[in-house]
């Protein structure tokens, strides 16, 4: 169709691999996808690319109109003059990869949506280490049988200074709570990003992805909150061990000077004579 043919000559004049940009998204929030490419006309394709689909046109937005592609056109509206798409009410069936493009000078930007079911949230105190943890509930399979290679785990971070970048590779295992249904019931894979030292850089929400056979599974996001060190204890422990180092100290002096005294008084001897003559102490 025409419309397929138009996405694959976006496709085809892609020369460099570029890296889309994460997205992330609450079920039934309104989102706003926006178009980062560099707009010479006012005349900007959108398409839509599901993991393990072709690519589909959504929309093209001109300065005068917007035309919507069935079924998108129940789903999306325009928001110029940028040229972004809003989404009413997002859906799972909203997670993809979308792309915008110059429609005459083929520049292009592109960012994957990633839709959560809920967030969890953890709050670290300046210079603490914590352990992020994700959770991904996804069909148990053997992917040995089905395609070559393992799976891997990746951690994303949005809410930064780079919101799109990969943040950290993870190790591949992770504890997995097996069903004990048959090979098709789901089990769920709890993953964990360990810091040290977190700084409010570090602050954000971090998303895990589990790779394999060429498909994608995003997990749940956790928020992570960065606070300044609660000084108020330490100061009032501090202040009490320093009123009881003061008395400590109060009390050694004065028992001290008290022992002094006394035992100069039992070296004094007083003499004096009795009206016999003799001499008395």
């Amino acid at each position: 169709s025409r419309s397929s043919l138009a996405a694959l000559t976006m496709i085809d004049t892609i020369e460099v691999p570029r890296i889309v940009s994460l997205k992330t998204a609450i079920l039934g929030d309104k989102v706003t996808l926006r178009c980062s490419a560099k707009k010479e006309n006012i005349n900007i394709l959108w398409y839509k690319q599901s993991i393990g689909y072709v690519p589909q046109k959504v929309a093209l937005i001109v300065e005068e109109y917007s035309e919507f592609s069935p079924p998108f056109d129940s789903i999306f509206t325009a928001a110029k003059p940028d040229m972004d798409l809003n989404i009413r009410s997002v859906s799972k069936e909203d997670e993809a990869n979308y792309f915008c493009q110059d429609h005459y000078s083929k520049n292009w930007s592109g960012l994957f949506l990633s839709v959560k079911g809920k967030i969890s949230f953890s709050t670290s105190q300046l210079g603490d280490p914590v352990a992020l943890q994700c959770s991904i509930t996804s069909q148990r399979t053997d992917h040995s049988n089905q395609c070559q290679g393992e799976p891997s785990v990746y951690w994303f971070r949005s809410g930064s200074s780079q919101p799109a970048a990969i943040y950290m590779n993870g190790n591949r295992s992770g504890e997995c709570q097996h069903s004990s249904g048959p090979p098709s019931a789901p089990q769920s894979c709890v993953y964990t990003l360990p810091k040290n030292n977190v700084d409010y850089s570090d602050a954000g929400t971090y998303y895990c992805a589990l790779a394999a056979c060429g498909e994608a599974m995003f997990g749940n996001g956790t928020q992570l909150k960065i606070t300044r060190p609660n000084l108020v204890p330490a100061t009032v422990v501090l202040g009490i061990l320093l009123a009881c180092c003061l008395v400590v100290i109060i009390i050694l002096l004065l028992t001290r000077n008290k022992k002094q005294v006394c035992e100069h008084c039992k070296g004094l001897s007083v003499s004096w004579m009795s009206p016999h003559g003799n001499q008395e102490i």
